[in-house]
């Protein structure tokens, strides 16, 4: 089993050629997604370096938003497996499912996660320039 918060931890579900079982709970709180957790304003965003930002970052739910644009290959290579690995009601195979989706869905998810991506990176460029500067170095570490 695994159990994390979803909000801090930035995760992904693999494809899969075996049988697996999911079991998602959401339980509420008070101190979710705070009005100071998700705003984006001057005074929440003021780093003297950018490690102060990873700080941040790494700790809120923003994380989510910042994600999206620092891995953008990786989530839309996530989105694109979700639509075509998906099992139709009758159980249909991922093969099958894949061939009826088609490939104006796959241009308006593409489409649509691109001008995501870049309305967040237009607003934070330098901060997701450096988080993807350290995501770089960081997988040069692993491969070598």
């Amino acid at each position: 089993a695994v159990l994390f918060y979803s909000d801090r931890v930035l995760h992904r579900v693999l494809p899969s050629k075996k049988r697996r079982v999911c079991f998602t709970i959401w339980s509420p709180g008070t101190n979710v997604n705070s009005k100071r957790d998700v705003a984006l304003s001057k005074d929440v965003l003021q780093f003297t370096n950018y490690d102060q930002a990873v700080q941040f970052f790494s700790q809120s739910p923003l994380q989510r938003v910042i994600s999206r644009a620092v891995y953008s290959e990786e989530y839309l290579e996530s989105l694109l497996e979700c639509i075509e690995g998906t099992r139709g009601g009758d159980g249909e195979d991922a093969a099958s499912a894949s061939e009826s989706v088609s490939s104006a869905e796959k241009e308006r998810v593409v489409k649509q996660h691109n001008a995501s991506v870049m309305s967040i990176v237009s607003k934070l460029r330098p901060l997701i320039d450096e988080f993807r500067r350290r995501k770089e170095c960081i997988e040069n570490e692993h491969a070598n």
